[in-house]
């Protein structure tokens, strides 16, 4: 294949070419040029390296998360607190550190302890505790860290999320392949049609020029006296009937042109023609006994990986049903802060470890669980339909292929009886053997059998674009 570069150029010297210029183009020229200016096809390359990316994403989730955060506060007013002071009963501590109170309780004559209106025991001695003020500055507290984050265990979310980007990456990947085999078809219908008429118009001025010379001849008959006036206005039917072919041919060719050009992105009214080379109709009989499967076709493996994504969706929900473990740990620093007058500047060290255990969602996660089973069945089901479909697609356009390949055998066996019959006719009638009507008619049908033969030539190779097509072997 050639390079796309060499397309381009084509492209750029097509829109830079004078206008008298004529571009020659054939058929691998058309199919390359219409590959780069397809829309669709950039839209579905463009879907592949998002497939791409997001398999990078998900891949990302296998690793800890390093990030970093800052805060900074600024408030100019101080807090200011006041803690109420008073006194304080006083305790000495016993032989294992706790408290027992002070010889200075007060006891009863009975010796027991005086108790206040609290049921609080009565001490001949307090110790005073004073009011304290607090006065918390936060002109400019910064706050800094760096934390790390991991998850162990996400019930297999994680790894199913991995291999479902994977297969994302595939589905992308047979879009690519569907719309190159959409552009391909489509340009080859195109160009084969271009190739159609312009052999139809080339016929019909051949055609028009024969009945030209007859006029002249028949004309110049009528002059000697040799032929009548009926003869003439038959041959002048006939002639303007060609002229009425040529200009429907010329029509018919600007438009399938200018149909091409759209395809391959050229300007509509840009001239090109058809390299000569691909007017021959080159048919290979062994595709009629190619195998039939549907496992070739872009559609049919879509379906396939379709279902895979399903399982994998059915694989999350079930995951959010399991546990989630998951460490962190972080390294901050704080600064800024006034106690009293006093600045605060300190690092500090913390590790976390979490467990999330789903308990009751009022049976959400089973609801959603069960929904991604029956889309699942859902998606085999449509694959079994579309294999059959695709399965008579095939025979379909085989059959039709084999009876394009039959009717060109049959149209060029025509052909050669047509000219055959009007090279005969042509001579009896120069000899004075054959009547003027019949050398009409037999210009006539050779004129329908070479019609026919085009269109069998242009069937046959449009009828092995669909049956490739459908084989999903047009790539």
């Amino acid at each position: 294949m050639k390079s796309p570069i060499i397309s381009t150029i084509i492209v750029l010297i097509c829109y830079n070419i004078p206008a008298t210029a004529q571009i020659v183009l054939n058929r691998q020229q058309c199919r390359e040029m219409a590959l780069e200016y397809s829309e669709t096809l950039q839209l579905s390359q463009n879907q592949h390296e998002q497939a791409v990316l997001s398999k990078k994403i998900a891949k990302s989730a296998f690793f800890p998360k390093i990030e970093a955060s800052g805060t900074y506060l600024y408030k100019p007013d101080a807090l200011e607190y006041s803690l109420e002071g008073g006194y304080l009963p006083t305790y000495l501590p016993d032989a294992d550190g706790d408290g027992i109170p002070d010889p200075n309780i007060v006891l009863s004559p009975d010796g027991t302890p005086v108790l206040d209106a609290g049921k609080n025991p009565v001490f001949n001695m307090y110790a005073f505790l004073p009011d304290i003020n607090l006065n918390i500055g936060l002109e400019g507290v910064t706050m800094a860290g760096l934390t790390i984050q991991q998850p162990l265990y996400a019930g297999g979310k994680i790894r199913t999320a991995n291999k479902m980007a994977k297969t994302g990456i595939d589905i992308a990947g047979l879009q690519v392949e569907k719309s190159r085999a959409e552009v391909l078809a489509q340009t080859d219908e195109a160009f084969f049609r271009l190739v159609s008429l312009s052999a139809k118009k080339k016929a019909a001025i051949h055609y028009q020029t024969l009945l030209d010379s007859l006029t002249s001849n028949i004309q110049a008959a009528v002059n000697e006296g040799m032929a009548t006036k009926n003869d003439l206005l038959k041959v002048q039917v006939k002639r303007n009937e060609a002229l009425l072919m040529v200009q429907k041919a010329t029509n018919g060719e600007t438009l399938a042109r200018m149909n091409l050009c759209r395809i391959i992105g050229l300007p509509l009214q840009a001239d090109i023609s058809i390299s000569p080379e691909q007017n021959d109709t080159i048919f290979k009989p062994q595709l009629i006994e190619t195998e039939a499967s549907p496992d070739g076709r872009p559609e049919y493996q879509l379906l396939n990986k379709a279902i895979e994504i399903k399982k994998y969706e059915s694989r999350i929900t079930k995951a959010g049903m399991l546990p989630e473990i998951g460490v962190s740990a972080g390294y901050h620093y704080f600064v800024g802060m006034e106690l009293n007058g006093m600045d605060s500047d300190e690092f500090s060290f913390m590790a976390l470890a979490s467990v999330k255990i789903p308990i009751f969602h009022w049976f959400e996660e089973q609801n959603k669980l069960s929904k991604a089973k029956l889309q699942e069945q859902a998606a085999q089901l449509q694959l079994e339909e579309t294999e059959k479909l695709i399965a008579l697609e095939i025979a379909q356009a085989k059959y039709n292929l084999q009876d394009a390949l039959k009717r060109f055998e049959l149209t060029q066996t025509a052909l050669e009886q047509a000219t055959e019959n009007l090279e005969t006719s042509q001579q009896q009638f120069e000899e004075g053997l054959e009547t003027l009507v019949n050398l009409l008619e037999a210009q006539a049908q050779w004129q329908e059998a070479l019609s026919n033969h085009i269109d069998a030539q242009t069937s046959v190779k449009l009828m092995e674009t669909k049956f490739l097509k459908a084989m999903g072997k047009l790539n």
